[in-house]
């Protein structure tokens, strides 16, 4: 029997980030710079192709989800709210009663961060988010939703999309600083409440595990460290050489999924299974290049309409119950 027919009370579930490369819809936005993703703009990009990558996202979804439940699903790159009603309304998504959590972010392209969680098994308490400022040049939002798995156990759960890298020789670091630090002071703020909630960081950092901004996590002194410190797990996969994107030779973990100490705490009621985070990376969400090997099956390449899914792959861990 399929998962999402079960949905049976303290089953495990799964807890997904994937930035899914430009998921833009065919509408002209005025106040935003979504001139290449329109039918007369450089990408071409038409209801088909829309229509195609809605098609990718839910198959990747489905495919992740289908010997377990989904819980929350982190997205990053899309234009508005509509693109994600229109993808849960797609057939291999409708086996769940889908929650957005979203909001329109300052991005000069108008990417977004979105949030979808499963309404049969999350009970949303927050859905809102958290403005970064970074003078003169507007970013992504983080957006969060505060919520309770089953029987009373509060997440946290933050969804990310921090400034991108602009060249080789790059010089947006500090600007990621900005954003680890704001985000630093909510989780701070958030333990004055609840010392003992579950939070969890997710998303596309543009840093790799072990670059400050994200070292910066792991390393600030919360009140309580035993349950509160933050613990990146995407760090043995960077270790092992695996990867969430790649650029000619260059690949690099830049998908990333962070936990508070209390949910590696063997002992309590609600844990990560075997306290591990995974790359989600079959054959058909690859493309083999003759010169770099395996690299995610883009949608886009060197400005060429490829018809693949994402330059990124996804990122899960699978969340457990005693």
């Amino acid at each position: 029997m399929h998962a999402k027919a079960q949905e049976t009370m303290l089953k495990p579930g799964r807890i997904i980030f994937y930035n899914v490369e430009n998921l833009f819809d065919t509408i002209d936005e005025p106040d935003k710079d979504d001139a290449e993703f329109l039918p007369s703009g450089k990408a071409k990009w038409n209801s088909e192709r829309y229509k195609l990558k809605l098609q990718h996202i839910a198959q990747v979804i489905d495919s992740l989800t289908d010997t377990i439940q989904p819980f929350v699903i982190g997205l990053a790159e899309v234009e508005n709210k509509q693109v994600l009603e229109d993808l849960i309304k797609l057939p291999s998504m409708r086996g769940i009663d889908w929650g957005i959590v979203h909001h329109d972010s300052p991005d000069e392209r108008g990417i977004d961060v979105g949030i979808l969680y499963n309404k049969g098994v999350v009970d949303e308490r927050i859905g809102t988010h958290l403005s970064v400022n970074i003078e003169g040049d507007p970013t992504r939002d983080i957006v969060y939703l505060k919520c309770y798995l089953y029987e009373g156990e509060p997440f946290w759960i933050f969804v990310n999309h921090w400034p991108s890298r602009r060249a080789a020789t790059d010089s947006t670091g500090q600007k990621r600083m900005i954003v680890a630090n704001t985000l630093l002071k909510k989780i701070e703020n958030l333990y004055l409440g609840e010392p003992f909630a579950s939070v969890i960081v997710m998303g596309d950092l543009n840093d790799t595990p072990t670059d400050s901004s994200t070292q910066a996590l792991l390393n600030f002194k919360f009140v309580n460290p035993e349950y509160q410190a933050l613990n990146n797990l995407m760090l043995p996969l960077m270790q092992q050489g695996k990867y969430t994107v790649a650029y000619k030779e260059q690949k690099s973990i830049f998908d990333q999924i962070i936990v508070s100490n209390y949910l590696l705490k063997k002992n309590d009621r609600c844990t990560i299974r075997n306290g591990q985070a995974h790359i989600y990376a079959p054959n058909w969400l690859l493309f083999q290049h003759n010169k770099y090997g395996a690299i995610p099956n883009r949608t886009y390449s060197y400005g060429k309409y490829t018809g693949g899914y994402s330059d990124h792959l996804p990122v899960y861990i699978d969340v457990v119950f005693k």
